[in-house]
């Protein structure tokens, strides 16, 4: 039950460090999650502080025939301490990845030129006035400068 206990708490390629140490008449058992990556220090404060919990060990100081009857139920409450956890950085890693889809998607919306309602003549190459495809005719009379 403590090793199925164990595989259900770890997620792939994590790992715990399981250590009993005997102090005198009792054991003292430690159970160290060993988290995967480092914390980037931009990271949010909700982030630092759900993987600060997930990296919490349970530690229990007692006798042998203690740990032999309420070890697993221990391990069990911790393991599933630890799901939440993970559970909730999940959600949290989740929102601010769709914050940041959001964002990208307002910030290409904006970037967007304007279309305008109209175009004007000098924009639309294919409207043209009559005067432009053909000189214009001057009368030249003796009055006239030319």
């Amino acid at each position: 039950m403590i090793f199925e206990t164990f595989q259900n708490m770890l997620k792939n390629d994590e790992r715990i460090q399981f250590t009993v140490t005997r102090k005198g008449e009792q054991l003292a058992v430690l159970v160290q999650p060993v988290l995967q990556g480092g914390l980037d220090e931009k990271a949010s404060e909700a982030i630092q502080s759900l993987r600060a919990a997930l990296a919490m060990p349970l530690y229990v100081v007692t006798n042998p025939q203690a740990l032999d009857a309420d070890f697993p139920r221990s391990l069990a409450d911790y393991a599933e301490m630890r799901e939440d956890g993970h559970n909730d950085l999940k959600d949290v890693m989740s929102r601010i990845k769709e914050a940041g889809k959001q964002a990208k998607t307002e910030a290409a919306k904006n970037n967007q030129p304007d279309e305008p309602a109209e175009k004007s003549r000098f924009e639309d190459a294919s409207h043209q006035d009559e005067s432009d495809e053909k000189p214009a005719e001057i009368a030249v009379t003796d009055k006239s400068l030319f």
